[in-house]
C-alpha cells in the first residue's frame, strides 16, 4: 500500500499566495511579467531573497536565465551546475550549503556581486511531460529550506510550467495573425485543460466532454483522481469568447493547485472563490460544481456556487433526486464561512448526471427548449449503457430535437456511475469471536451468491478470521458491530472490512515475523498478519479521523489462488496470534 504524503493544515490564508499565482495565468501578460509574478511569488511564499527561473532550448541543449530579480540574462550548458543537474534528472534539489556542493557553479554570483547561500531548485515539467526550464529560490531568510517549503515550492513550480506553456503558445500563435490565430490560441489553452482521459476506478463509470458554442467556451470539467478521491467538476462562466474561457481556465488552475497543497474541500471552495472574487470583474461569475468521491465508501461531497440542476438517478427506486447549491456562484461575492458540504451515498447502478445549461436550455426554431423531462426520460431508457455511449446518445437526442437550430450555450456533460453489474453483499457482526461462525456462514453463501471461484473461499475465511480477531482482541473499548463487505472483480474477489469507533492501527506496516528462526525463538505475534500479506493479492488500510471509522480492503484472483493454498497449508499450524 502506498502512504500519501502528509500534509501540514492549510486553512484558506495559507494557499492565497499560490493561488493568486494561478489566477495569473489567465491574464493576457507577456513572458518576462508572468515569470516576474511567479518569482515574486516564490520569494513570498518561501520567504526568500530572490528567485531564478531558467528556461530550456532545445535547440542548443542550453539553459537561459530569462528573468531573474537583480541579475542580467545568461546561458550556461545544461547538465552544468545545481540547474542543469536538476534540468538532467527532473528531481528537487535542496543545497542548504551552495559553496560546499560542488555542482554549483558560481560564475552568477561573480557577474552579480551577490552571494548565494542556500537553494531550492525544481524541474518545471509541461502536461506533456516535457521539460521546459528549471526555477530556483535562493536564500531562505532565517534559515535554510525544508520539507514544507519543498511542497510548496513543487506546486509553485507546477504553476510556472503551466504559464510557460500558456504564454509560449500565445506568442507563437499571435505571431503574424489577429483574431483568428488569437481565438485559436484561447481554444487549444481552455482545451488543454480538460482531462486527456478518463479515469479508471473499479466500481465506476465516469465520462465528461465539452462542445463550446464557438471556438472557445465559458465550460470546463474535470474528472481527475486526487489521491484515492476522484475530483469532479462543473464550471460554467457567464457569457461566451475569450473571456469566459480565461476565466473557467483561471479557476481550474487555481482549485488544482489547491488540491495539489492538500486542501480540503471547503478550503479549496472558499479559496478559489474569494480570489475570483478580487480578481474577476464586477459582472462576471461562475457556477460550478466541485465534489469530491470516494470509491471506498462510495460517498461523495460536495460543494456547489449555483450550479444546477444536480442529478442523481437512484437505480433502486427508478426516481431522480435532485440537490441544491450550497453558496452562491464564485466570484460573486467573498465568502467568510460555507455551509456543510452535500453528501451522496451512491448504491449499485446510481449515477450523478451534471449537464450545463446548454443542454437543458438547446432550443428549436419554436423556441421550445429540450428540458429536464427529457434528460431524465432518455437517462431512465439507456440507464445501462456505457457513461461514454449515453454522453453521444444525450449529444444525438438534442441535436434532433433543435432540427438544425444553431447552438447558441456551451454544452458540458458530466457523468459518474456506480457500476450494478455486480452487486456487493454486506453483513455486520458483533464484534466477539464467537462471531466466526457467521462470518464463515456468511462468506459462503455470498460466494454462491455472487458466483466466486470456491477455491477462494479458504483464503478469504482465513484472511477474515485473522483480521477480525485483532479487531476484537485490540479494540476493547469499541462495542460497534464490525461490518463485512464482499464483491465479485474480475477472476476473484474484493472484501472489505469495516470497524467503527476505533483507534486508528495499519495493519500493512506491521513488522513481519522472522519466520527463518525455531519456533521456540520466535518473538510471540505478527505471523498471522505475515502470512495473510502473503495470502492476498494487496491489502490496504484507510482510516478516517472524523469518524473514527477503519476500513481494510484486500483482493485475490484465482491465477494466485494454488499458490496461496499452498502458504495456507505451510502456515497453518505455526500461526500464534
Amino acid at each position: 500500500m502506498t502512504v500519501p504524503a502528509k500534509h501540514r493544515t492549510l486553512k484558506a490564508r495559507d494557499v492565497e499566495p499560490i493561488l493568486a499565482v494561478a489566477s495569473k495565468l489567465a491574464a493576457p501578460f507577456d513572458l518576462e511579467s508572468m515569470l516576474i509574478e511567479v518569482v515574486n511569488a516564490a520569494k513570498l511564499v518561501l520567504d526568500a531573497e530572490r528567485g531564478t527561473v531558467w528556461l530550456y532550448d532545445v535547440a542548443t541543449d542550453e539553459l537561459v536565465l530569462e528573468v531573474a530579480t537583480g541579475i542580467a540574462p545568461v546561458r550556461v550548458p545544461a547538465g552544468v551546475g545545481i540547474a542543469g543537474s536538476c534540468a538532467r534528472t527532473r528531481q528537487i534539489i535542496n543545497v542548504p550549503d551552495c559553496y560546499a556542493d560542488p555542482r554549483f557553479n558560481p560564475d552568477v554570483d561573480k557577474r552579480s556581486g551577490y552571494r548565494t547561500r542556500c537553494m531550492l531548485t525544481l524541474p518545471l515539467i509541461d502536461h506533456k511531460d516535457v521539460l521546459v526550464g528549471v526555477m530556483q529560490v535562493l536564500n531562505k531568510v532565517n534559515g535554510v529550506f525544508d520539507a514544507d517549503d519543498e511542497s510548496l515550492a513543487t506546486a509553485l513550480a507546477a504553476q510556472c510550467a503551466v504559464a510557460l506553456q500558456r504564454v509560449r503558445l500565445t506568442e507563437a500563435l499571435i505571431e503574424g495573425e489577429k483574431l483568428r490565430q488569437e481565438m485559436e490560441m484561447a481554444r487549444v489553452v481552455q482545451m488543454s485543460t480538460l482531462p486527456a482521459a478518463m479515469p479508471s476506478i473499479p466500481g465506476y463509470d465516469t465520462f465528461g466532454t465539452f462542445q463550446p458554442a464557438s471556438a472557445t467556451g465559458g465550460d470546463t470539467f474535470d474528472l481527475s483522481l486526487l489521491g484515492q478521491e476522484l475530483l469532479v467538476v462543473l464550471g460554467d462562466a457567464t457569457g461566451h469568447g475569450i473571456a469566459p474561457a480565461l476565466s473557467v481556465t483561471q479557476m481550474q488552475a487555481m482549485l488544482r493547485t489547491a488540491f495539489r497543497l492538500g486542501a480540503n474541500l471547503q478550503t479549496a471552495f472558499m479559496a478559489v472563490n474569494n480570489q475570483l472574487a478580487e480578481t474577476m470583474p464586477a459582472d462576471r461569475f461562475i457556477t460550478a460544481f466541485i465534489g469530491l468521491l470516494d470509491p471506498a465508501t462510495h460517498l461523495m461531497r460536495f460543494h456547489s456556487g449555483g450550479q444546477g440542476p444536480i442529478l442523481v438517478y437512484r437505480a433502486a427506486s427508478d426516481t431522480f433526486e435532485r440537490h441544491r447549491p450550497t453558496s452562491f456562484p464564485l466570484a460573486a461575492m467573498p465568502l467568510q464561512s460555507l455551509r456543510p458540504a452535500t453528501t451522496v451515498e451512491f448504491e449499485p447502478g446510481d449515477l450523478l448526471v451534471l449537464l450545463s445549461d446548454g443542454i437543458y436550455e438547446f432550443h428549436d426554431a419554436g423556441q421550445e427548449q429540450f428540458g429536464e423531462q427529457r434528460v431524465e426520460a432518455l437517462i431512465r431508457a439507456q440507464r445501462d449503457v456505457p457513461m461514454r455511449a449515453l454522453s453521444a446518445q444525450l449529444l444525438e437526442a438534442v441535436k434532433a430535437f433543435a432540427k438544425g437550430a444553431p447552438q447558441e450555450d456551451d454544452i458540458t456533460v458530466v457523468l459518474v456511475k456506480r457500476d450494478s453489474s455486480i452487486e456487493p453483499v454486506r453483513q455486520s457482526f458483533a464484534r466477539k469471536v464467537d462471531s466466526l461462525q457467521d462470518i464463515f456462514t456468511f462468506t459462503a453463501a455470498a460466494f454462491k451468491r455472487l458466483g466466486i471461484d470456491p477455491q477462494l473461499l479458504q483464503v478469504v475465511d482465513f484472511t477474515v478470521e485473522e483480521l477480525f480477531t485483532n479487531m476484537v482482541k485490540y479494540s476493547r473499548m469499541s462495542t460497534a458491530a464490525v461490518q463485512l463487505e464482499l464483491k465479485r472483480i474480475a477472476n476473484g474477489f474484493e472484501a472489505i472490512l469495516t470497524d467503527y469507533d476505533v483507534e486508528p492501527f495499519d495493519v500493512t506496516r506491521a513488522p513481519d515475523a522472522n519466520v527463518n528462526l525455531p519456533i521456540g525463538e520466535r518473538t510471540p505475534g505478527g505471523l498471522g498478519l505475515h502470512l495473510i500479506r502473503r495470502l492476498v493479492d494487496s491489502i490496504e488500510y484507510h482510516y478516517f479521523e472524523e469518524t473514527r471509522r477503519s476500513q481494510i480492503t484486500f483482493r485475490k484472483t484465482a491465477e494466485t489462488a494454488a499458490a496461496a493454498a499452498g502458504t495456507l497449508r505451510k502456515g497453518d499450524a505455526n500461526v500464534d496470534d
